[in-house]
């Protein structure tokens, strides 16, 4: 076979109910000239049974020891000699046509190092929630990003991306040190590369369901205003070599609290998709008392306050019920 084009590589961890659909949006690609390489992290579900039954030989499927995503993604990286990797969550699927743009995108954009573009939200069923657009307000910096990508991330998922084999980072920044591993990565990879925006036609649909990323973040609608499970987040993002020489001690400290209201607000939002609106006005308050002045924040803060601002702002978090179907709140 000649060599991939592309490496699209899937970690999966108890994926069976969705790995399917993400492997034959893969298979389904109109760029025949790419490999896939699924790392199943120890499943306990019917995932290596899923896995046996592939005989395409483009897909290459190894078994490890539950290690986290991280090092999945460390093993699958390694596994594939493309120049061009996508790293693709188990629950999303890729539009058709994805792996072909990534790939001329890149090849008229020789100083890109990561190209990116839209995403649509599917719940459980794959159903579009939230509008089958793009994220609503949502800002798309090119080139130098790393000061934006602290700030607040403005890539759902790894799914939506296509890295350059030279701009993926080091193993210790490719994931799962705590919540929002994808945020790393990518701000892994903005610390030497340069971004590039695709526009605005969707490249992947980015499932939202109760075990995922997006939904995982919000706790007790009853507790305390905090953010604990991203303090290890944080502390990552903040440890990347040459950041203080890059910024200075002053404006990386106010970068660190624009990191703050972000993960307040990013809590915000996921108490609104649970509907508990009295959670997602307190998060949002939190995000802006923190110093987020961001035109989502305050619109989705003033939504908390009424039904009919809520129904507009829809599509700012993609609403989604307890049972992963679409509906329109009603306070």
């Amino acid at each position: 076979m000649p060599e991939a084009a592309i490496g699209v590589i899937i970690p999966a961890y108890n994926a069976g109910p969705f790995l399917a659909e993400t492997i034959e949006s893969v298979r389904g690609q109109t760029l025949g000239n790419w490999e896939c390489i699924i790392v199943d992290d120890g499943s306990t579900d019917e995932t290596p049974f899923l896995l046996r039954s592939y005989r395409d030989p483009r897909i290459q499927s190894v078994r490890q020891d539950n290690s986290g995503e991280r090092t999945a993604r460390l093993r699958g990286f390694l596994l594939t000699k493309a120049p061009k990797i996508v790293f693709l969550d188990a629950d999303d699927r890729l539009l058709p046509d994805s792996l072909a743009r990534f790939s001329n995108f890149l090849d008229d954009h020789s100083s890109v190092g990561v190209a990116y573009g839209e995403r649509i939200l599917i719940n459980t069923e794959g159903k579009a929630i939230g509008g089958r657009g793009r994220a609503f307000l949502n800002k798309h910096p090119e080139g130098d990003v790393l000061e934006s990508i602290l700030r607040r991330p403005f890539i759902s998922t790894p799914s939506q991306a296509c890295l350059r084999r030279e701009a993926v980072p080091p193993a210790q920044w490719l994931g799962d040190r705590g919540r929002s591993g994808e945020w790393i990565l990518l701000a892994g990879a903005a610390c030497h590369s340069r971004f590039g925006y695709m526009g605005k036609s969707p490249l992947v649909e980015y499932r939202v369901h109760s075990g995922s990323q997006l939904r995982s973040v919000a706790g007790d609608p009853q507790g305390a205003v905090g953010i604990p499970e991203y303090e290890e987040v944080l502390d990552c993002l903040f440890s990347f070599p040459g950041l203080e020489a890059r910024f200075g001690v002053t404006k990386l400290s106010q970068l660190r609290q624009a990191t703050v209201a972000t993960c307040l607000a990013i809590k915000g939002q996921e108490f609104l998709r649970r509907r508990e609106y009295r959670a997602a006005q307190r998060y949002f308050r939190g995000a802006l008392r923190a110093g987020s002045r961001d035109i989502r924040d305050i619109l989705c803060w003033l939504a908390t306050f009424s039904p009919f601002l809520l129904h507009l702002a829809e599509p700012l978090y993609g609403s989604v019920n307890p049972q992963g179907s679409h509906h329109h709140p009603n306070l």
